[in-house]
């Protein structure tokens, strides 16, 4: 009973595995966010960082499917990349919500005066309007805590990630129909 030994791990191993390195990519990503507003070549790199996402994914989910010797089903692949999404969200929102508790409590206060500021600044009705809706949340203790942010965040990570993988998922297969050579 010689059967081919192959370095397969379920998707889940496999997505926590890469998760690891994606949450650090989604950290420096909401440090790049968080910080633009202060260095604004921040948000050109936040923006880099955004629209790498697909291919970083695209990357990691080829590297598995190329490890299974192009033989990975697409559910496999698919909840692969779910799981980098989530055990990725889950260091990312870590990561902000000690940030934003216990490093820098005030963040999400500044981030909405900065909001006031600049929709004030807007010579436009609806902007004057918006910072007067930031305003009377602010003063009315409105605002969202940082574990709301932070659960809101993942909450949106694993959605939008379950469909980017979805895509993912089906562009690896198709690309590397015709190269079955493993890496």
């Amino acid at each position: 009973m010689n059967q081919l030994k192959t370095n397969t791990h379920s998707p889940y191993r496999r997505g926590a595995d890469f998760g690891v390195y994606f949450g650090l990519y989604l950290t420096a990503l909401f440090f790049a966010s968080a910080f633009s507003i202060n260095v604004p070549l921040l948000s050109f790199i936040s923006l880099l960082l955004m629209a790498g996402v697909p291919f970083v994914i695209y990357f990691m989910l080829r590297s598995s499917y190329r490890r299974d010797y192009c033989k990975t089903l697409f559910s496999s692949l698919w909840m692969e990349g779910i799981a980098i999404f989530f055990f990725g969200g889950l260091i990312a929102s870590f990561v902000s919500v000690v940030y934003m508790r216990w490093i820098n409590p005030d963040f999400i206060n500044t981030q909405v005066d900065s909001l006031i500021e600049l929709y004030r600044s807007i010579d436009w009705d609806r902007g004057r309007e918006m910072a007067d809706i930031f305003q009377r949340a602010k003063e009315q203790h409105l605002l969202p805590s940082a574990i709301q942010i932070t659960v809101d965040m993942l909450w949106l990570i694993v959605f939008s990630g379950s469909i980017l993988s979805m895509l993912m998922a089906l562009l690896v297969q198709a690309a590397n129909k015709s190269n079955k050579k493993p890496i």
